[in-house]
C-alpha cells in the first residue's frame, strides 16, 4: 500500500468521522451552557442561532475527534480542509476547548490553509483582543506572504496598537516594509506616518529599509495622482529626514521629497547643517 492511497484513505475515513459525529450530536445542545472561557463566551453571545448551532456542532466533532486521541492541531486542520467555509466556527470551537492554545491553533490552520490567513486572523483578534501583538506577530511568521493583509485587518480590529503593529511587521520582514507601510496608510491614512516614525525609532537598523519604502509608497501616491493623500505634518517630516539622515540617507536622495512639496529646502538645511 503506497503513502498516496494512505493518504487519500485517512482523509476519506476523516471525513467520514466529521460527518457522522455531527449526524450524532443531540439537536437541543446549548453552546452557551457548554462555554468555559470568557472571551469566546462573549463572542458567541453577540452571533445568530444558526451560527452558534455551528459552532455547537463543531465542538461535538472535535471533543469526538480529542476522545479518539486525535491531537486538537491536527484535528482543526482536517476539519478547515475539509470545510474552510467554516473556518470561523471551526475556529471559536477549538478556541472553547483548549483556551490556552488559541496561538498554535491559529497558526497550524494559516500554515496548512494560507488562503484562510484574513478569516484565522480575524477571528483570533476578535476572541483575543488583549492577545493582538501575539497574534500578529504569530500570523506574519507563519505567512509573510501575507503581511499586507495581516496589517489591515490587525488595525481594523485594533487600531490603537498601529504603532505596535507596523513595529512588529517590519521587524519580523524588514525587507516587506513596503507592503508594511501601504497596508498601515491604506488603513489609518491619519495616523500611519506617526507609526511609521515611531517604528523607525525604537527599529534603527530598519530605517534604510522603511525609507524608501515610504519613498515608494508616496510615488505610487503621485502616480496614481491620489488626491486623499495620508496625512502627515511638517513634525512629521522633520523627524524623517533626520532619522533617514543618521541611518544612511544622503540630501540627495531627499530631494525627491523637496520636489513633490512633502519637505522644504529649510527643512533639509537643518537636518544636514547639524
Amino acid at each position: 500500500m503506497g503513502p498516496a492511497y494512505k493518504r487519500i484513505t485517512l482523509c476519506f475515513f476523516s471525513a467520514i468521522s466529521i460527518n457522522a459525529a455531527a449526524a450524532t450530536l443531540p439537536a437541543n445542545n446549548n453552546y452557551a451552557q457548554q462555554s468555559l472561557n470568557p472571551s469566546v463566551t462573549n463572542y458567541v453571545t453577540e452571533l445568530s442561532p444558526l451560527q452558534k448551532e455551528k459552532i455547537t456542532t463543531y465542538s461535538g466533532i472535535i471533543t469526538n475527534h480529542l476522545n479518539k486521541n486525535f491531537s486538537i492541531i491536527r484535528t482543526v486542520r482536517i476539519l478547515t480542509k475539509h470545510s474552510p467555509q467554516d473556518v470561523t466556527s471551526i475556529l471559536v470551537a477549538a478556541y472553547q476547548q483548549q483556551p490556552e492554545h488559541i496561538t498554535a491553533i491559529s497558526r497550524a490552520v494559516i500554515r496548512s490553509e494560507p488562503a484562510l490567513t484574513n478569516d484565522v486572523v480575524a477571528t483570533a483578534l476578535t476572541v483575543a483582543p488583549e492577545r493582538c501583538d501575539e497574534i500578529v506577530a504569530m500570523a506574519i511568521n507563519a505567512e509573510p506572504g501575507y503581511i499586507d493583509d495581516i496589517v489591515a485587518t490587525a488595525v481594523n480590529h485594533k487600531p490603537e496598537k498601529l504603532d505596535s503593529i507596523v513595529r512588529i511587521a517590519i521587524t519580523a520582514e524588514p525587507d516587506l516594509s513596503g507592503s508594511v507601510v501601504r497596508s498601515a496608510a491604506e488603513t489609518s491614512p491619519n495616523n500611519f506616518f506617526g507609526a511609521v516614525l515611531n517604528s523607525i525609532k525604537s527599529l534603527p537598523k530598519s530605517t534604510k529599509n522603511v525609507y524608501y519604502a515610504v519613498k515608494d509608497f508616496f510615488i505610487e501616491q503621485n502616480t496614481s495622482r491620489q488626491t486623499d493623500l495620508p496625512e502627515t505634518t511638517p513634525e512629521h517630516w522633520q523627524q524623517f529626514i533626520e532619522r533617514a539622515k543618521q541611518s544612511g540617507v544622503t540630501r540627495e536622495e531627499l530631494e525627491w521629497f523637496k520636489e513633490k512639496g512633502y519637505i522644504s529646502e529649510q527643512q533639509l538645511t537643518t537636518a544636514f547643517n547639524q
